[in-house]
């Protein structure tokens, strides 16, 4: 437990180490952040603080830096949120709100305006697919050996799906499928597909079962399958403006992060649920993210969430603007979407 001047000066190092990047000394604290008190007091304050662990001392400085630990204290106990200006709210409302045609490039646009208000990597989620409700299927045949599932979700999702064509199927074959298909499953969620639908779609067929059965399997299947999530991201080379980057062996390191697809995506979905998430550091899954900060929170299409929004930075990000930020764009995103996708 940290009395009263240790969170003050724990608070005034972070503060001070955010802005600049460079190491904390004491009289840094007495001049400019805590006054009447000795910069020789405040010297045997870090001190304690850092055997606590909650501050770091570099080899090559006399300063100090903050821990994981102090600045998980800083995010839990010490943080005021800031809150963004009319001005503010009115711009990134104004960015958001905009006409789209595919729901994928709009949340690509949103990841590229996060990375610019931020100066920090931008990494989305986009809407869970299983989620959506199908509005559209076509089948539409290429050649003698293909045809493609076009598949146009409510979210403004379209997918294009290329499959092997059967013999002795033609075009009309495929309009008939087409029109079944649109009749049954139009309006469901991707995920509510199940074996009784199969059936009552393969009923329909009656004496064409045998022929059209093997492309109806294929579709549902193919519709089954589908990723659930994309991860968008924007902003990559930000990271590289921040002196702790500036070494070829981390850039690799950070760079290397983004070719792990799959475990981003694990990391953003797990933080699908009603609150901030923040991860400093070691407490990250990722081992290459172990110099960073994960900042993320979810969005949601009408009572249901669709998925996440957040930034990865260095350690020493701007926090209580980064959480007020990503929180209240995630508020926007999700009455926008779902003004759009529920009406």
């Amino acid at each position: 437990m940290l009395d009263e001047r240790k969170k003050r000066i724990l608070e005034a190092i972070i503060d001070d180490y955010i802005n600049t990047g460079e190491p904390v000394g004491s009289r840094t604290i007495a001049k400019k952040y805590i006054f009447g008190i000795s910069s020789a007091t405040i010297r045997n304050e870090m001190s304690d603080l850092e055997e606590m662990g909650y501050l770091e001392q570099p080899h090559t400085s006399a300063g100090r830096i903050p821990s994981d630990k102090g600045y998980r204290y800083y995010v839990d106990e010490l943080m005021k949120v800031s809150r963004l200006s009319p001005q503010q709210v009115e711009i990134i409302r104004s960015l958001l709100d905009v006409k789209f045609n595919e729901i994928n490039e709009y949340m690509e646009n949103i990841a590229k305006i996060i990375s610019n208000l931020t100066n920090y990597t931008a990494v989305i989620s986009t809407p869970n697919v299983k989620k959506s409700f199908i509005k559209y299927l076509q089948l539409v045949p290429v050649d003698s050996k293909r045809y493609i599932l076009i598949l146009v979700t409510n979210t403004g999702l379209v997918k294009d799906i290329l499959l092997d064509k059967p013999e002795n199927v033609d075009i009309k074959d495929f309009i008939y499928i087409s029109n079944i298909l649109n009749e049954k499953l139009s309006g469901l969620k991707l995920e509510d597909i199940d074996q009784k639908i199969i059936l009552d779609i393969e009923n329909i067929l009656g004496k064409n079962k045998t022929i059209l059965s093997p492309i109806i399997e294929n579709v549902l299947r193919t519709i089954s399958a589908a990723d659930s999530t994309e991860v968008v991201l924007s902003g990559i080379k930000n990271m590289f403006d921040f002196p702790e980057f500036s070494d070829v062996l981390k850039a690799k390191i950070f760079l290397h992060i983004f070719e792990q697809k799959e475990m981003l995506r694990q990391i953003i979905n797990s933080a699908m649920h009603e609150h901030i998430t923040i991860r400093i550091g070691t407490e990250n899954p990722i081992e290459d993210l172990k110099e960073c900060s994960v900042v993320l929170s979810s969005y949601r299409i009408g009572d249901s969430i669709a998925g996440s929004i957040g930034i990865i930075g260095p350690k020493r990000l701007r926090y209580s603007q980064t959480v007020s930020l990503i929180d209240h764009i995630c508020d926007t995103l999700s009455d926008i979407l779902t003004r759009l996708f529920t009406e």
